[in-house]
């Protein structure tokens, strides 16, 4: 696996490459992973599934009149 050497880069969570497009993370039992595409990101989430934390929904319930 290879890894990014410029320390102001992030490396993928998975493959190791730089994270040059923001949009492809996850939130995980072990904080916010970064990928740097989805391909890596979905073989990611096959591979650790059962790790990632439960989406959380931004969209408030409509109250009942």
């Amino acid at each position: 696996m290879s890894t990014v050497k410029n320390e102001t880069q992030i490396a993928c969570a998975l493959c190791g490459l730089a994270v040059k497009i923001d949009g492809f993370t996850l939130q995980s039992l072990h904080g916010e992973q970064k990928f740097c595409c989805a391909g890596c990101l979905s073989i990611y989430q096959l591979f650790h599934g059962e790790q990632s934390a439960p989406p959380t929904s931004h969209v408030s319930p409509k109250e009942k009149s």
